[in-house]
């Protein structure tokens, strides 16, 4: 299977051609009305271009025009101007981050736009006008979350790596700590939504890759808590007697981590996570007293780039994906109303068979 359709060659000449005028006519603007020393101004109109290109040209304009960008912002915007020389460190650092995030942001929206072409092309001896209107709410989901989910942390990623290129101001080591974490986190964050997208892709394929054993679900949840940085809001209780999953750990970790962190976001107060036995089955779950989901909405919420409120946060893959991962390992993940009302988010995985001791039988 192609991991990446590509668009008809006419389409992608107009979209250089659009890219190629864009680039132009935003460095001669910014370098016009803004201080050279700004690289955020600059980095930003680029990557928005970017994400233009890849929507109307598929990857390979994204990506031409990620890595032309970055001798753009050098000889615009990096001292020395107008030369292919940068005498600071810290700028060249700054283009660098910028030109990765090009390319992240060009493989991002270029596989999400393949996997839309091939959707329409296998669709089209079905209902046209429904084939349509699917790929439609794709594209406006996708570049909904293309603008907030990828927007955010790399315009904190670029401000925080432009204010270390700054000579102007003398940052303290706890400064400069920061400023990097910041970088760090904005990009983790960026390479957990490209991980979305290709475990989306894996599992539309069939083949993810799922590492099934014997284990704790109470140590993959105490592990996603650790990961969201809990910091007491959420409370977990587990029932005695609890045996061990047949599962994959890494896959329960980020089930939980999804199920949590969306019932953080959304469940507007204190979330539990509770894990007991259920007949063959154990079973977790996470409960939240929020507005939760009517009835009728409960398996739309499961549809990719599909968000519990529709308020434009998030990308709207974390229910779909955890489906997915719960249906790789023989699980299931339904959706309840939680008692008092709310949301409640059940995980049942099978139950792993107890080994034999002394060569006995089990």
């Amino acid at each position: 299977m192609q991991r990446f359709a590509m668009l008809p060659v006419r389409r992608q000449l107009a979209a250089a051609a659009v890219v190629t005028a864009a680039l132009v006519g935003a460095t001669a603007a910014v370098a016009a009305s803004v201080d050279a020393q700004d690289l955020v101004v600059a980095a930003l109109l680029y990557l928005l271009i970017v994400v233009v290109g890849a929507v109307l040209g598929g990857i390979v304009v994204a990506l031409v025009a990620s890595i032309a960008a970055g001798p753009l912002l050098i000889y615009f915007f990096a001292e020395p101007v107008h030369t292919l020389h940068v005498t600071d460190g810290a700028q060249l650092v700054a283009i660098g981050v910028f030109v990765a995030a090009g390319v992240i942001v060009s493989l991002v929206v270029g596989q999400s736009e393949a996997r839309l072409l091939l959707a329409r092309q296998a669709l089209e001896a079905q209902s046209r006008a429904d084939a349509a209107q699917e790929a439609d709410r794709l594209r406006s989901a996708l570049l909904a979350a293309v603008g907030h989910d990828l927007r955010t942390p790399l315009a904190a990623a670029s401000a925080a790596a432009t204010s270390l290129a700054s000579s102007d101001v003398v940052w303290t080591p706890g400064q400069r700590g920061e400023l990097l974490g910041t970088t760090i986190a904005s990009l983790a964050r960026l390479e957990r939504l490209l991980d979305d997208l290709l475990d989306s892709s894996r599992l539309d394929a069939g083949v993810l890759p799922v590492s099934i054993e014997p284990m704790r679900v109470e140590d993959a949840a105490a592990l996603a808590l650790d990961e969201l940085g809990d910091d007491g809001a959420v409370a977990v209780t587990v029932a005695p007697g609890v045996p061990d999953a047949l599962a994959d750990p890494v896959l329960v970790q980020r089930i939980v981590a999804n199920l949590v962190g969306n019932a953080l976001r959304h469940g507007g107060g204190d979330v539990a996570v509770r894990i007991r036995t259920a007949g063959a089955r154990v079973e977790l779950a996470v409960v939240d007293h929020g507005p939760g989901i009517p009835a009728a909405s409960r398996e739309e919420a499961f549809r990719a780039f599909r968000r519990l409120d529709d308020s434009g946060s998030g990308a709207g893959l974390g229910l779909s994906l955890s489906r997915g991962f719960a249906e790789a390992m023989g699980g299931t993940l339904e959706l309840r109303p939680s008692e008092g009302g709310g949301l409640t988010c059940v995980l049942e995985l099978p139950i792993a068979p107890v080994a034999p001791r002394n060569g006995g039988v089990a």
